[in-house]
């Protein structure tokens, strides 16, 4: 029994200092302690260490940025109809494996298949010369489609093979492989701002109607999108194209710390060479060059 005791003891003490170590970088790092998602920081804190992925987190970025990195990952919000969670590439490319139940309202973390929500991180410290630190969160989902009920139609086995079901395809937009990003930035003045993608651009706290989101319409320009961070991205279904929310209000989501963290930094090189029917962030501009406005 006293041997049980100490071993609980240990355990106790050693999630003590895992919390005050989280505090402690989030205070060196200067950064508020009062943002709507740091409650959660602290669960992901006591909750099996956030699933186990510090140690790649921290070899990818050092103890400090990594904290950052998990202290601020974002709550996703989905439209409703969307299924499908962000998956890790390397095991589920296919909706059998990547779809988890509509259950509107309730936090959803793992797919009917066992596949966990992932999260693919990169980031790119400028605080040495005085710039900014950015952290990008790179969501992948088996494919995109503009346009569920033209896609429907595209599939429909009497229609499909007809010049009607051409037409549709085209209008649904659909292609395999679709990566969408929450992008954060931190400012020498610890200010917060967040950026969502979006078709041929981003998204601050912009709501549908999304003209970039249409088919064949011409691209609306855009800013770089960054609005202060709430902690949530809204998910836009079917196409992905997402847009910073307060929070997630009667939708079915994905809190933070259900969230698996994956550092790009750490993939194997045969992991970025798997082909993508679109590029994947390690080949976008945006990757070394946060402050860009193109996706």
């Amino acid at each position: 029994m006293g041997s049980q005791r100490g071993t609980a003891t240990v355990e106790w003490t050693a999630l003590l200092l895992l919390v005050a170590a989280t505090f402690s970088v989030i205070f060196a790092a200067g950064l508020a302690v009062d943002a709507p998602w740091f409650g959660r920081t602290i669960r992901c804190a006591l909750l099996a260490g956030c699933h186990g992925e510090e140690a790649e987190l921290e070899a990818a970025y050092g103890a400090e940025a990594a904290a950052i990195v998990r202290a601020y990952a974002p709550g996703i919000v989905y439209e409703r109809g969307t299924l499908t969670l962000p998956v890790d590439f390397r095991t589920c490319r296919r909706h059998d494996c990547s779809d988890a139940p509509a259950a509107r309202g309730e936090h959803v973390g793992v797919s009917r298949a066992g596949r966990r929500a992932t999260v693919f991180t990169h980031v790119v410290d400028r605080r040495a010369s005085g710039g900014d630190l950015f952290v990008q969160y790179w969501l992948y989902y088996p494919d995109s489609t503009y346009n569920g009920a033209a896609r429907r139609v595209s599939t429909t086995p009497l229609i499909r093979d007809t010049p009607l079901g051409a037409v549709a395809g085209k209008v649904a937009g659909r292609h395999d492989d679709d990566w969408e990003s929450y992008q954060l930035r931190i400012t020498p003045r610890d200010e917060l701002y967040a950026r969502a993608s979006a078709h041929h651009g981003y998204a601050g706290g912009r709501r549908w109607p999304n003209l970039n989101e249409v088919p064949g319409a011409i691209p609306v320009p855009r800013s770089g999108g960054w609005t202060r961070a709430t902690g949530w991205t809204r998910v836009s279904r079917g196409s992905h194209a997402g847009h910073v929310v307060g929070g997630p209000g009667p939708e079915r989501r994905t809190e933070a710390d259900g969230l698996e963290l994956v550092p790009i930094e750490g993939l194997s090189a045969a992991d970025r060479a798997r082909g993508f029917a679109v590029p994947p962030p390690w080949e976008k501009p945006v990757y070394s060059e946060p402050g860009r406005k193109d996706t």
